[in-house]
């Protein structure tokens, strides 16, 4: 057996050192090998920036999207339940009936405010769990009813699931309070499978409450309570309560669907006798803006065509409504891993929107998209590579739709901003909701990119 000499161990070591440069090479353009086995980068071992290969991805597609800037001049939260998964294949050519977008994406919410001291005028904003709680939604209702009047939070379930920080509502069956699980069954459009029921009747919250002999055996009496939470603020006076409900229900022994209280009022009681279906009961002012927050957790915007179109429409042109709020795009992000998937996304959105300018052909519509979210590359907390290339795709659809758009990733600051928010203590530790700090912030800068555009658009 020949001796191993210096030489012999000097090649053995070489020879390894560009094995694993080797691997490292491939490594760098994201090349799999050995499975799911994970290998540093040259950039990673030369002490390069990590982030370049991620911008390199996103600006090659940002690139394409400079012939449709922002539909609004932009300035420089979401669940863990995950969108169903869209197949991988190329984008289809739009069928869509072509339309013609109003002369600017805010006009009609523009002229309805002109009117606000004689009309009601309706704002409807949908979201995923980043709105919760009434979370954005109140400032910017507190503003808008500040600068044109109005009082009363909109829109509540009777089954109240997910308290919020406007207002305290629990339901009581024979003088007794019960939980949401013992009242009336609740069937929602964006929930579990098993949480669907058998028409599309769901109302305007996308779920409705169903009063039964379920509740407890011969009982059809329900009586909800109403009051403040925490410091009252305009949302908490109203002057009346609509319900929206089946004609065999009977409230306060009335079968009227609007019933009427004093200007000063902040709390109530609500007393339902009958069976049948009860979509949403809302705390409002004949006159002023009124703000809906209408949360859908685990929600990425794919139901309303899913909703019944005539209940939509009556709902919208009864109540005036001027501008729909969309805020969806943050539960996509873990399954969008490529361009695909995330161009995809954005051209589902376009049938939602097309639908809902159908039922409320005189309403603006605004699209926010989704806030910075974390994620773990390479072992550290990082901006989901994809999310920047997700908010400039909907920037596009939206302003192909001829629809508003502002960018909350932007906002908040662009890439790692998320981080940023959570050091600051505005950011949940999840690195995707906001803490009520946060949601303050982000509804202040909605707001003011807002007031900014009814200013200028034109």
């Amino acid at each position: 057996m020949n001796p191993v000499r210096p030489r012999h161990i000097a090649l053995f070591i070489l020879a390894c050192l560009l094995l694993l440069g080797a691997i490292c090479a491939v490594a760098e353009f994201n090349k799999p090998l050995l499975g799911s086995m994970r290998w540093p980068t040259l950039s990673e071992k030369l002490g390069l920036p990590k982030q370049t290969v991620v911008i390199e991805t996103d600006s090659a597609a940002l690139a394409e999207l400079k012939e449709f800037p922002d539909s609004l001049e932009i300035p420089n939260v979401l669940d863990t339940i995950s969108a169903p998964v869209v197949a991988k294949k190329p984008i289809q050519t739009d069928t869509l009936r072509p339309v013609t977008p109003a002369k600017a994406p805010l006009q009609a919410f523009r002229e309805a405010l002109a009117e606000a001291g004689t009309k009601q005028v309706r704002v409807v904003h949908y979201g995923d769990s980043q709105i919760e709680e009434d979370r954005i939604t109140a400032t910017l209702r507190q503003h808008l009813q500040a600068e044109y009047g109005g009082h009363g939070t909109g829109l509540l379930p009777l089954v109240q699931t997910i308290p919020t920080r406007t207002v305290k509502q629990y339901i009581t069956i024979d003088g007794e309070r019960v939980s949401a699980k013992n009242g009336p069954v609740r069937h929602l459009i964006y929930g579990p499978k098993n949480q669907l029921r058998d028409t599309n009747l769901y109302g305007p919250l996308g779920q409705v409450a169903i009063m039964d002999t379920t509740l407890r055996k011969g009982t059809d009496n329900i009586t909800m309570h109403i009051e403040p939470f925490g410091k009252i603020t305009s949302a908490n006076y109203f002057s009346q309560v609509r319900i929206w409900k089946s004609d065999s229900i009977e409230v306060n022994a009335r079968s009227e669907n609007i019933l009427h209280f004093p200007d000063s009022t902040t709390q109530c009681t609500l007393e339902f006798e009958g069976q049948g279906d009860v979509y949403g009961i809302s705390l409002e002012t004949p006159t002023g803006v009124l703000v809906d927050n209408i949360p859908m957790r685990g929600g990425s915007g794919y139901v309303f065509t899913q909703m019944n179109r005539d209940q939509l429409t009556e709902f919208f042109r009864e109540t005036n409504t001027k501008l729909i709020i969309l805020q969806f795009g943050g539960n996509v992000m873990p399954w969008a891993e490529t361009e695909d998937r995330v161009k995809g996304y954005a051209y589902s959105m376009r049938k939602q929107i097309r639908f809902l300018r159908s039922c409320a052909p005189d309403a603006s519509i605004l699209f926010i998209g989704p806030s910075d979210m974390t994620t773990v590359v390479d072992g550290e907390k990082s901006t989901y590579p994809m999310l920047p290339l997700m908010d400039s795709q909907l920037a596009r659809m939206a302003a192909s739709e001829g629809i508003a758009y502002w960018s909350l990733y932007k906002s908040m600051g662009g890439w790692n901003s998320m981080i940023s928010w959570q050091e600051k203590g505005l950011a949940a530790s999840d690195g995707v909701h906001f803490m009520q700090a946060g949601a303050r912030k982000a509804g202040e800068m909605l707001w003011k990119w807002l007031e900014k555009q009814l200013i200028t658009d034109n």
